[in-house]
């Protein structure tokens, strides 16, 4: 299904699951670190369906060399003298307060951003993020790689200023917003969930089923502080400390009366209410900076009987955008890109259309997803590997790229079976398909761009020699497994091996409560509910370490019955796959060996591995000489 058919999509048939806010980001840093500092920050704030309800940009001064300007353009000359990273927190934690930060590689900006307001002593002010790498690969998106001008050429998006935050932003947003009208369109019964993630106990865990409801524009005009003990509609409220009546009613009722309740203070605050007078809180000391009011909860309360009117924001003139415009120095002028109104909130914005499509052309190699049920593991890796055999790809989650379902007796009554037979997808039961093959008969042609190529089918045992000899770069090992698995939480984990096959300390051992290495040569991100990766710069390792091992393991007493096959694709990061491989991971198994890469000489390799065990992850660290108490 194209974008074509998700523009007919009304505002009842958006996924209730979906979130109801975005704030579409791109930082641009002295460096790739989190001790580098943000030198431009921009947001383009977006409703449920992508609709633009704002924007927001600002250059920032890092008080240091600004890195490098062969990439972002900032002098700094262009720099000294701009607000620093805490004259616009405020304005930025009001941005991203309770909606989904959505980014390009998202952990990095998402990392940039937390590191500033760290310093600040402050809490990161967004809860979930969303990377748009990922969903392109959810959606199957035929790029030549993941980077964001092939994403922005693909759906027809115009880059005026690359690597410039503001315009990165723009350009993001617009394709997101076509990006996310697809992912709508496709999910039938939940079947297509966002990549949403939320940073936990775990570094990332899934998102909870509860959203809070999507932001709506304030139809009035911000008048300024409180004056005279008087409540005017269109003043921001924020809220501190604990309150007799929950927040969230409060907010509410706030909101019923024509206020605009805001998650942090700044100079637009209007005024703060707290049941702590005092300096306990940040927004407190804020308040007290600013000269913002404070009023007690009972105060507040009481005000509320007797808001005053106050001017509509249809009526003002000229129609006002997020403050701090920042317009970016230049050597040279660069057109400026046309505004983009905000839609009503209460519309489906209807998205660009973007290329055409091949649809549902036949393929000389199909896309082939089997579904089987948990004790049929081994008979549905037979028929894998016949079809790896083949040629053929294969699928571990329905997307609109598959041509054909093979359903085994277990899989009859899994729910994407019904998915399929809807989207037009042909469904053949196993026996129907072992009688007659002709459905995925054909050879391995040559990719072409509506027919992308996943990379090289490695088998179980496959090995791929990394390009670059002794320094190839940085790449990627992403693992993936089935959206709408019933139970079982994967972690995805690597230890860095010496030539004892053992770890030299417990820094070399990476996984959700230790992310990355010391040096940040080798890191763990979780990319969404189904998919996480780990980046290896390759250059900067230690000549001591040998090799590196990759892992899946399953929380809790779970095993990978529940999980099922995983999906592991090597590649350049940002890069177009090299390697695919399906793993076909057995029943009782809670310890999944994905490979491993290692030297070869003067060279690196990986190989394919799929080994399972029936011990923990605890277990499996000690196996490769991790201290666990």
């Amino acid at each position: 299904m194209s974008a074509a058919s998700a523009n007919a999509l009304s505002p009842r048939a958006w996924p209730a699951g979906y979130p109801g806010d975005y704030a579409v980001v791109d930082v641009e840093t002295t460096g790739l670190t989190a001790r580098d500092r943000i030198v431009s920050a921009a947001v383009v704030l977006l409703d449920a369906t992508g609709a633009v309800t704002g924007r927001w940009s600002s250059l920032v001064d890092p008080q240091r060399d600004p890195g490098p300007t062969y990439i972002h353009g900032l002098t700094a000359a262009d720099l000294t003298g701009q607000p620093l990273f805490q004259d616009v927190a405020d304005d930025l934690a009001e941005l991203l307060t309770g909606r989904v930060l959505v980014a390009h590689n998202a952990s990095f900006d998402w990392k940039m951003l937390e590191a500033e307001y760290r310093r600040l002593g402050r809490e990161f002010p967004a809860d979930e993020r969303l990377c748009t790498m990922t969903l392109a690969k959810r959606l199957e998106l035929p790029l030549p790689d993941w980077r964001l001008g092939s994403l922005a050429a693909y759906y027809g998006v115009r880059q005026l200023a690359a690597h410039t935050a503001e315009d990165d932003a723009r350009v993001l947003a617009e394709a997101f917003r076509t990006a996310l009208h697809e992912a709508a369109a496709l999910d039938s019964g939940g079947g297509f969930p966002l990549p949403v993630t939320r940073p936990g106990r775990r570094g990332i865990t899934r998102v909870p089923a509860a959203r809070p409801a999507p932001k709506q524009p304030c139809a009035y005009v911000n008048p300024g502080p409180l004056r005279d003990g008087v409540l005017v509609q269109g003043m921001r409220v924020a809220f501190t400390g604990e309150t007799a009546v929950a927040r969230e009613d409060l907010e509410a009722r706030a909101v019923a009366v024509g206020l605009h309740p805001t998650g942090s203070v700044s100079g637009k605050t209007s005024v703060l209410v707290t049941n702590d007078t005092g300096t306990g809180t940040g927004k407190n000391r804020k308040a007290q900076q600013l000269g913002v009011p404070i009023l007690d909860e009972k105060a507040f309360v009481a005000l509320l009987a007797d808001v005053r009117p106050g001017a509509r924001v249809d009526a003002a003139a000229p129609a006002a955008t997020p403050p701090i415009p920042a317009a970016r120095p230049t050597p040279e002028a660069k057109p400026e890109p046309a505004p983009v109104p905000a839609a009503p909130p209460t519309a489906a914005a209807p998205a660009p259309t973007p290329p055409p499509r091949s649809g549902r052309r036949p393929r000389t190699t199909p896309n082939v997803l089997i579904l089987h049920g948990r004790s049929e593991h081994a008979e549905a890796g037979t028929v894998r590997a016949l079809l790896v055999e083949r040629g053929h790809r294969l699928r571990l989650n329905l997307t609109q790229s598959v041509d054909l379902v093979i359903v085994l007796p277990g899989g009859a009554a899994d729910p994407r079976a019904a998915r399929a037979a809807a989207m037009g997808i042909t469904c053949l039961p196993l026996a129907a398909w072992q009688a007659d093959d002709a459905p995925v008969a054909g050879g391995t042609p040559p990719a072409g761009p509506d027919d992308p190529g996943p990379g090289r089918e490695l088998p179980r045992g496959g090995v791929h020699d990394l390009p670059g000899a002794a320094r190839p770069g940085v790449w990627t090992l992403q693992a993936s497994w089935r959206w709408d698995r019933p139970d079982g939480e994967v972690d995805v984990v690597a230890f860095l091996l010496d030539g004892t096959e053992k770890v030299r300390g417990d820094d070399d051992f990476v996984f959700w409560n230790q992310p990355a290495t010391p040096d940040g040569t080798v890191a763990v991100d979780i990319l969404g509910s189904a998919e996480q990766s780990i980046t290896i710069d390759f250059d900067r390792l230690p000549p001591e370490i040998a090799r590196i091992a990759v892992a899946a393991v399953v929380d809790g007493t779970s095993a990978f019955d529940a999980v099922g096959p995983i999906e592991v694709q090597v590649a350049p990061f940002q890069g177009a796959t090299e390697t695919r491989s399906i793993l076909d991971a057995a029943t009782v198994e809670r310890s999944l060996v994905l490979g491993e890469f290692y030297r070869r000489g003067d060279a690196w390799r990986f190989r394919a591995w799929g080994q399972g065990y029936q011990f923990d992850a605890v277990a499996l660290a000690r196996h490769y000489g991790v201290d666990v108490a």
